[in-house]
Formats: structure tokens, C-alpha cells, sequence
């Protein structure tokens, strides 16, 4: 798979220099939730630094275009929804967590398989339709949490969700444009621009700040439910940090 970007534009050792140096949003912010975690619950750190692995393996994707390298992209990223899954089905609803992780795991297993064996197009479907289809799991368990946070007089916390998912819907709007409309913007002599606005990069930073105000969430929520004291601020008015007390 190969994007906007001009390849091998700015030096001969990196594919595409933007997107691979945007991808370092994920790396930085990952472990600052790996870092940030007030609940106890080691599954946060886990999370954190899955969403760390997950920016590493973008920049080795976009450094170097191979497809090895693309499946260090977009395999932790299977592996990240999937924890963030267990962690708020298992906030949010009293069932067996052991079996629950068993059945999440080997799930997880036989999808990384299957999308690690096919490449092209069936490659492209098993992973947008795994991960896409947690990501909707996803969004409706954070907004329960939120339903939660607010019933709690915490709305405060519950405004992450909204602001998460306007960012989550800026990146893909921004991705879908870059994807489906470069030869319109990528500045050459169909584009409408006179210059390459690097969407693909910013779809990274973009989706890696609307990460973190979801996972922030989810650990506002944990810490709810297992009545953990916690404040949560902002770095710079952008960044949300929750700390317990």
C-alpha cells in the first residue's frame, strides 16, 4: 500500500518522510497513557505501550513502504482495540473475566493470522473490517462510560468522549481524502493545491490525540467504578492527564 506522499522526496533513506515522522505522535502519546495510568490496572500500561508499538511499526511501514513492515503497522493495532476491549467490557458488565480474555486472545490470534497470511485486497478487508468493527464496539462502550461519568455528576470527564470522537472523525476524514483524492491535492498539475498538504500525517496526529482523550476516558470510568480518587487536567489546554490523589 503506498500514499499521498511523494516517495523518497526528501532523502534516499526514508520512503515517506512525513508520514513516517508523524507517526512518532503515537510513540509519544502512547507512553504518556502507558505513564499517566492512576487506576492499578496494569491492562492500562499494557494498553499504553501497545499504542507505543503500534507508532513504532508505523514508521517502519512509512520508512520503508515493505509489507513486512506493514503488518508491524497494523497488527498492534488489532492488538490494541482488543485490549481497550477487554478493559471496558470488563469495567462496564459482571462477567467471567478469565474466560472472556480467553475467547478475546484466540480471536485476536486468529485474526492476526489470517491477515498476516492473505495480502492485497483480501488483506486490506480482514483487517479494516476486524479493526473497524471493534472500533464501533468500541465507541458504544465509551459511551456508556460517559452516560456513567455524567450520572455521576462528572461531566467534566464524560465532554472526553465527545472531543475524542471529533478528533477520530477529523483523522478520517483526513485519511479518506488523502486515500481517494490525491491526484486533487497532492500538488502536481491535476491538484487543486499548490502543494502537498500531508494528510496521511496528519491523520497520525490527528487519531493519536483522539486516542488519548478516549483512553483517558476509559481510565476516568475505571477509576469511577472502583470509587479511585482521581482530577483530571490539561497540558497546554490540549492534552488530558488524570492522576489519582
Amino acid at each position: 500500500m503506498d500514499w499521498c506522499e511523494e516517495n523518497y522526496e526528501w532523502t534516499p533513506y526514508i520512503a515517506e518522510f512525513f508520514n513516517s515522522w508523524s507517526s512518532l505522535a503515537m510513540v509519544v502519546l502512547g507512553e504518556c497513557c502507558a505513564r499517566m495510568n492512576p487506576t492499578g490496572n496494569r491492562a492500562f500500561t499494557l494498553l499504553g505501550r501497545s499504542i507505543t508499538i503500534v507508532g513504532i511499526g508505523s514508521w517502519l511501514f512509512h520508512a520503508t513502504l515493505k509489507y513486512s513492515m506493514q503488518m508491524t503497522d497494523e497488527l498492534p493495532m488489532l492488538w490494541s482495540i482488543s485490549i481497550a476491549c477487554y478493559i471496558a467490557v470488563t469495567t462496564q458488565y459482571n462477567i467471567n473475566r478469565a474466560r472472556f480474555k480467553r475467547w478475546l486472545v484466540l480471536w485476536t490470534l486468529l485474526v492476526t493470522v489470517l491477515t498476516a497470511g492473505f495480502s492485497g485486497k483480501m488483506q486490506f478487508v480482514l483487517f479494516q473490517g476486524s479493526f473497524n468493527g471493534l472500533s464501533v464496539v468500541m465507541a458504544y462502550l465509551c459511551w456508556r462510560g460517559k452516560k456513567e461519568l455524567e450520572e455521576a455528576q462528572m461531566s467534566h470527564v464524560a465532554a472526553l468522549f465527545w472531543a475524542g470522537i471529533k478528533l477520530y472523525a477529523s483523522a478520517a476524514i483526513v485519511w479518506l481524502a488523502d486515500t481517494n483524492l490525491c491526484t486533487y491535492i497532492n500538488g502536481h498539475d491535476e491538484s487543486v493545491l499548490p502543494f502537498n498538504m500531508q494528510l496521511h500525517a496528519w491523520w497520525h496526529v490527528l487519531a493519536s490525540l483522539g486516542l488519548v482523550y478516549l483512553v483517558v476516558l476509559l481510565m476516568g470510568h475505571y477509576c469511577l467504578v472502583k470509587n479511585v480518587p482521581f482530577k483530571l487536567r490539561y497540558i497546554m489546554g490540549v492534552f488530558p492527564y488524570i492522576h489519582s490523589y
